[in-house]
């Protein structure tokens, strides 16, 4: 059964894991979760082991923090934070309440409610020296579920920039941690904060026995591609990587997208062809993303392109 990531991640593979998954081994000794974003693939696989590793502290520390604390402990420190706060909270009152009560104003949902203390919450976390407590971790999750689109966003100097949502710590988000946090306990799971490019990440895929990779995509635009955040230099270098795991006959997965309505990735293409790798197209797009809101028809192709060892892993 999947489960869905705690954190809303942009481009989160949970609508489409039954489509890649099934190019995936039914079981394998260490799967590598490169790029995990959310953390959405790496906790739906079988594995005797999964490692994740993401460039983002903040993404991976609260990913860590969510899976390895007590999950008592962590609901009660975000009801802390409710009442400290003055948040709504859904998931013990009721939704009806706040509607009932008039709090709930046109299509913005807890917006209105929450908007105070929200951005109170966001004032007291920027302002922390530290990111990596207990304590920042709670806070950035709880920023998280009420902020906009309940997604994560920093801004070059490192604070939360993202504004009030309309939703709040709902029965959503309620059961979404709760299996999160179940999962973790019967599965080994590492959790590793580093560019890919790196030393220890390249010790790591040459254990694996299966990767995954969910870069960002060169050609669309989403938060992770602000300020220049992935580029033709970074993709040649994954690209340069990938070659070489396959030629380990180590089998891996890549999602990505080949054209849009107005780009093409050339250089995906051409690695593709160069290395006669399997390509399969996936029935998805992100049209509805907040993120593509000014760009409805750029007919985005999402593709699965595998290698390695074997490319109908999922048979074996």
């Amino acid at each position: 059964m999947f489960i869905k990531s705690p954190l809303n991640y942009t481009g989160n593979k949970y609508r489409i894991l039954p489509q890649i998954t099934k190019y995936f081994p039914k079981h394998t000794d260490v799967f590598v979760d490169m790029f995990c974003g959310g953390a959405t693939v790496g906790f739906n696989v079988n594995a005797d082991k999964v490692v994740l590793i993401d460039s983002n502290p903040r993404v991976i520390n609260l990913l860590k923090f969510l899976a390895e604390k007590d999950i008592n402990v962590i609901i009660s420190k975000i009801e802390k934070i409710i009442e400290e706060y003055d948040l709504s909270y859904s998931y013990k009152y009721t939704y009806k309440k706040y509607r009932d009560e008039g709090y709930v104003v046109g299509n913005n949902g807890l917006k209105k409610y929450n908007e105070k203390g929200f951005y109170k919450l966001r004032e007291d976390y920027n302002k922390l020296k530290n990111k990596n407590t207990d304590k920042a971790n709670i806070l950035l999750y709880t920023l998280m579920v009420y902020g906009f689109n309940n997604d994560i966003r920093f801004n070059n100097y490192g604070d939360f920039n993202l504004p009030v949502g309309k939703t709040d710590f709902n029965k959503n988000n309620y059961d979404k941690l709760i299996a999160y946090n179940e999962r973790a306990k019967v599965t080994k799971y590492e959790f590793v904060c580093s560019d890919f490019r790196s030393k220890k990440v390249n010790d790591i895929i040459n254990k694996a026995t299966f990767i995954y990779c969910d870069p960002p995509y060169l050609i669309t635009t989403a938060v992770y591609n602000e300020n220049d955040g992935w580029n033709c230099d970074k993709e040649e270098a994954l690209l340069k990587l990938l070659s070489k795991v396959a030629k380990k006959k180590i089998p891996f997965a890549l999602s990505n997208v080949l054209k849009t309505k107005l780009k093409s990735n050339e250089q995906l293409e051409k690695w593709i062809q160069d290395n006669n790798f399997d390509v399969h197209k996936i029935n998805y797009h992100y049209k509805s993303s907040s993120y593509n809101k000014k760009n409805r028809d750029r007919e985005e192709q999402e593709i699965l392109v595998t290698g390695g060892e074997s490319s109908e892993t999922g048979n074996k």
